[in-house]
């Protein structure tokens, strides 16, 4: 539920930006990269970050062990 949740509210918000404030995601922000380029990017970072997470509990791993840590 949490991984629809976050992405599904990412994608709702990028939308409605793109609909409605279509002047803020067309602002450059360097070079030819606008605001909206940037929130694509963002919201594709929050995917992968997220099914990175869903993936990892799915397997059994909780998600606060380090990195480094074995499991015994």
């Amino acid at each position: 539920m949490p991984f629809a949740l976050v992405n599904g509210s990412a994608f709702a918000v990028h939308v409605l930006l793109a609909c409605f404030a279509a002047e803020l995601m067309a602002t450059r922000v360097w070079g030819e990269t606008s605001f909206g380029v940037l929130a694509l990017l963002f919201q594709g970072s929050l995917l992968v970050w997220t099914a990175a997470r869903y993936d990892r509990r799915a397997d059994g791993h909780p998600a606060s062990e380090g990195e480094g840590e074995e499991s015994r």
